[in-house]
Formats: C-alpha cells, sequence, structure tokens
C-alpha cells in the first residue's frame, strides 16, 4: 500500500484536531474515494448507525482547509440532531445532494445489476471499512486479508461458468481449489474469509440476501482425513537445554524473553522497563478487542527463569534485529538453524506433538494452571488475551492427568482446612 503524500497527512491531522477540540476524539475520518472526499463515521460516533458520505470536494491538496471546515460543519449539525444527508443538502445547495456512499454503491453493486457487479469495488469497500473502523491494522490487511481477497478475485476472474449467482456457489467454487485436501488450513481461512466479506456485504446493503453465506461453513470447509497434530506446551528442561544451546546472546535472550513471559514472538519487539519492571506495550487487535499494555510477570514456579535476571539486564539493543511485524519468522528461521531445536522437533513428532515457537508460550500457560493452580482469569490477563481466547486455546490440554491432580489437589486442601 503506497504511503500517504504529505498533504493528505496533514488533511486527516487537522481533520482530527478540530473534531477533537470540540469533543469528538474518535469515530469521524476522511478518504479518498474516487477522486472525492468521503467521510467515514463509525457506528458508535454516528449514534447506533455506521456513515459513509460522498462530499462534493475534490481530493487533493488545493482543498484541505475546505473540507476540514466541511467536516466540523457536519459534525456541528449532527451534534444538534440535524439528519446528516439533510445537513449535506444544507451546507451544499448548489451541489446535486450526494447519497451516502454505502447507498451509491449498494445501487452500483446490487445483484441485479448482473455483469455490472465488480467485486474489485466491494472488496475496497470491505478493506476500507476494516481499516476505518480499526478492526484491523493495515500491517494485518496486507499480511492475511489481500492475498485472500486476491485469490477470491482471480476465481472470479477466471472462472468460466458465467460466475457464481449466490453465496453458496461462491463458496463451492473457492473450496474447490483444494477439492483433494479437504479440511486443510489454507482452505478452511480462505472459506472463512471469503464468507466474512459476504456476510459484511449484505449487512450494508451492497448484496442481496442470496449472498448471505451459511452460519455453518463445515461443508464447504470439509473434514481433513489425517488426524490433526495438536501444538504442544514445551516441557521447561527442554527449554532451558535450548537456552544453554543458542550461541548468540542476542537470540538467546529473545528465546528467554518468549519462554519465561509466554510472550507472543512479535511482543518481542514492545518491550519497556518501567521502574525497573518489563512491559509489554503491544497491541493486538482481535474480534474481541484489543490488547492493553501489561506487566511481565514470571511464574512462581520458574525459579530457572528468576535466575536468568531478565529485568536487570534487559536492554533493547541487546535483542537481535527483526523486521517489524515478522517477529515470528524471524525467530523461528534462527531456531530452525539450531541443532537441538530440529532435535527436539523430530522427538515431540514421534510421540504424536508438535513442536513450535507458539509452545513457549503454551508451556507458560501450562505451568500456570497445572504447577501454579492460577485460575483462567488471572493466565488471562498476564498472557495478554481474553478469557474466552484462554479457555479455547488452552483447555485442549486438559487430560484426564491434569483432572485428576487438580482433584488431588482440591482434595488435600479441603483436608488440612477441616483438620485446622
Amino acid at each position: 500500500m503506497a504511503a500517504p503524500l504529505a498533504w493528505e497527512t496533514v488533511l486527516r491531522a487537522g481533520v482530527s484536531h478540530s473534531l477533537a477540540r470540540r469533543g469528538c476524539r474518535r469515530g469521524w475520518s476522511v478518504a479518498n474515494h474516487r477522486g472525492l472526499v468521503r467521510l467515514n463515521i463509525t457506528a458508535h460516533a454516528g449514534g447506533g448507525r455506521r456513515r459513509q458520505l460522498l462530499l462534493p470536494i475534490p481530493w487533493d491538496g488545493n482543498h484541505v482547509d475546505e473540507v476540514r471546515d466541511a467536516v466540523v460543519a457536519l459534525h456541528s449539525s449532527f451534534q444538534d440532531g440535524v439528519d446528516l444527508d439533510e445537513a449535506l443538502v444544507q451546507l451544499f445547495p448548489e451541489e446535486q445532494p450526494q447519497a451516502s456512499a454505502s447507498t451509491e454503491l449498494s445501487k452500483q453493486f446490487a445483484v441485479d445489476a448482473g455483469p455490472g457487479l465488480s467485486w474489485s469495488a466491494l472488496v475496497e469497500l470491505y478493506r476500507d471499512h476494516k481499516l476505518c473502523s480499526g478492526e484491523v491494522k493495515t500491517a494485518t490487511w496486507e499480511r492475511m486479508y489481500r492475498p485472500r481477497m486476491n485469490l477470491l478475485l482471480d476465481l472470479l476472474a477466471t472462472d468460466t461458468s458465467g460466475g457464481p449467482k449466490e453465496a453458496d456457489a461462491l463458496l463451492r467454487l473457492t473450496a474447490k481449489q483444494w477439492a483433494e485436501r479437504p479440511g486443510c488450513r489454507t482452505r478452511q481461512l480462505q472459506v472463512q474469509y471469503t464468507a466474512a466479506l459476504l456476510r459484511w456485504l449484505v449487512q450494508q446493503g451492497c448484496l442481496g440476501q442470496v449472498w448471505d453465506p451459511p452460519q455453518d461453513l463445515g461443508p464447504f470447509i470439509g473434514r481433513s482425513r489425517k488426524q490433526r497434530t495438536v501444538t504442544t506446551p514445551m516441557v521447561a528442561e527442554h527449554i532451558q537445554a535450548m537456552v544453554r544451546a543458542i550461541p548468540d546472546a542476542r537470540w538467546r535472550l529473545c528465546f528467554q524473553l518468549i519462554a519465561a513471559y509466554g510472550l507472543r514472538p512479535e511482543e518481542i519487539q514492545h518491550l519497556e522497563l518501567r521502574q525497573g519492571r518489563l512491559w509489554c506495550l503491544y497491541e493486538k487487535v482481535a474480534a474481541r478487542g484489543k490488547t492493553k499494555p501489561r506487566p511481565l510477570r514470571l511464574l512462581p514456579c520458574d525459579q530457572w527463569a528468576a535466575a536468568w535476571n531478565l529485568e536487570e539486564t534487559y536492554a533493547s539493543d541487546l535483542l537481535p534485529p527483526m523486521r517489524p511485524g515478522h517477529g515470528a519468522q524471524d525467530i523461528s528461521q534462527y531456531l530452525r538453524r539450531r541443532s537441538l531445536w530440529m532435535e527436539l522437533k523430530r522427538d515431540y513428532e514421534a510421540q504424536g506433538e508438535k513442536l513450535v515457537l507458539y509452545s513457549c508460550r503454551h508451556a507458560y500457560a501450562h505451568r500456570a494452571h497445572v504447577i501454579c493452580d492460577l485460575p483462567p482469569k488471572v493466565v488471562a490477563a498476564a498472557m495478554g488475551h481474553s478469557v474466552q481466547t484462554h479457555l479455547a486455546a488452552y483447555s485442549r490440554w486438559c487430560g484426564d492427568d491434569v483432572v485428576d491432580d487438580a482433584f488431588a489437589k482440591a482434595e488435600r486442601r479441603l483436608s488440612q482446612g477441616s483438620d485446622a
């Protein structure tokens, strides 16, 4: 994605600053829509309804002040209870009344438009929504969404059957690319991202109800014929062995931080010392919200991690160079060059398990529950995600041995309480 021009940055900053002075700190923003200014208003800032208005002002550097003043005037009218479409007509009485962007696109790309249906334009509208609403970051869109949206557009462009006419047909066309790999992760993600696009377009009125995908995507994803290998927590002894086997002090520190604090690999690049305590400032945007900065905590059972004195010796310039947004790939690539790491991977696979970099984070959660007996709500907060996410990700390792151990501990606590 091209970097914004200098005047575009000045325009957006000016609009944001002017609105903030009037009590609107977020939710109103401007963007380019085919050479004109488009005003985006989130549902939270628009009284429960998401809006997009096309302003009859060219998107160029000669109209920065005009755009700012128009947005401020529209916001003032909105605060006074005036309908935004009416306020737009009042503000530009000499111009042809403009429909909202969502209404215009709904008409332009409606299902009965036949051959005129422009999927590339619909994808761009979806992209604008994702970025403007803050649901995803630009880097996330480029890494996760764009490849799957491009594949969808390629499928539609090369389809010789005249194109799908409803959601099921499009999802079947998508799944057909992996007909020999039912249930594979690539097929699952492509189907899910395609369904999410369709669902949003139907909600916005850009597509008719025939394009609303079913809630159950299982028939399109398929069921894998192979038994899925579950990523497993890394044993503490293996963590310590890996630390001893890493010759480069920079990468050794990186691995120690991940293992000791149960960090996401990407969080390594977002650490800061505050009054002698390590904090993680990484903000992960997900469906359940955005993560908050959190202090990092060693588990009481990890004396081996405490002996590393990470807080006393940490400095960001002691870490290895990594690409922003690609911490997991860079660290994993380094580990794959270590003979002990590859040997451990083979040992885990021989037991039907899977060792990956995230196994260090899984191990933190496992020790927190099994050894330290910490409740899920506490561990989830320490790891920087919601309780729902925590339970969904880590309940898979709650086997019979873990359940038996928990019952035994409860029995001992109750016995000690009755003796007292």
